[in-house]
């Protein structure tokens, strides 16, 4: 059992890689960020606005 990330690198180590595992391994990796991302998209904004520095 390995994490999907670990999985990922392991096909990239392959010889003969097969790019329809990786891509397929790196949408199911991405999608989790994507809709966190878009969940709290506000807040994200937000943090970024107040941590810039105006002189």
């Amino acid at each position: 059992m390995k994490t999907l990330m670990v999985g990922v690198a392991t096909l990239m180590q392959d010889l003969n890689p097969n790019f329809a595992y990786k891509m397929a391994g790196v949408t199911v990796a991405a999608i989790p960020m994507l809709i966190i991302f878009i969940m709290f998209q506000k807040y994200f904004t937000s943090g970024i606005s107040i941590g810039a520095v105006k002189e």
